[in-house]
């Protein structure tokens, strides 16, 4: 099946300003990126399976931690450009935000993508590279719906990223960075994986 890549919507170039005022009037959705909008799609009962069996993990995981899970209604700012809806997101310590709207983070500490085909090569790519270059983010963690795999991106000294691969209903995806271990048959519970 091939991937399509997820192109960007472009009305008009909006400032980030601009971008906010509409977004928060909007209906749906959109992310921005250096001035173009993606609109958001609708995911699959199997990806909000996994979303919510991640967010109960971490509430579970994290309930005594000075870290709290966010889902995606919270956008997170990537940059003074860049605006985006992570899955789920983590915040360790205070919450920082970009104004008194309170509903645009700037300081992620981990954040959770499960991957979808429409958005696959952009989540894997593009998406994932902003993602790291946030200073405030220790983890990124990315999960296919399709099979049980998750991948892990861990920032270590020096500025340089870890990744590690987790596959199979038997594995156990571990994010140091957050002290938590997230076993892929809880990640997967209830999810039918075609043939």
């Amino acid at each position: 099946m091939p991937v399509a890549e997820r192109a960007p919507v472009l009305t008009e170039t909006l400032t980030p300003a601009q971008y906010l005022v509409q977004e928060r009037l909007a209906e749906a959705k959109s992310e921005y990126i250096d001035g173009e909008l993606l609109p958001m799609p609708g995911v699959s009962i199997e990806h909000d399976r996994i979303v919510r069996s991640i967010l109960r993990s971490l509430e579970n995981q994290l309930s005594a931690e000075n870290c709290e899970p966010m889902t995606s209604d919270v956008r997170v700012q990537l940059s003074g450009s860049r605006y985006v809806y992570p899955d789920l997101t983590v915040v360790c310590g205070t919450p920082v935000f970009t104004d008194s709207e309170v509903d645009t983070l700037v300081n992620p500490s981990a954040i959770f993508e499960v991957l979808s085909n429409s958005t696959l090569n952009y989540d894997l790519g593009e998406k994932a590279r902003l993602y790291r270059q946030r200073e405030s983010l220790q983890s990124l963690c990315l999960v296919a719906q399709d099979r049980p795999w998750v991948e892990v991106w861990t920032r270590e000294e020096g500025n340089s990223w870890r990744v590690r691969e987790f596959t199979g209903l038997d594995t156990t995806a571990e994010l140091p960075a957050l002290s938590l271990s997230l076993p892929l048959s809880d990640i997967y519970r209830r999810v039918t994986f075609a043939p």
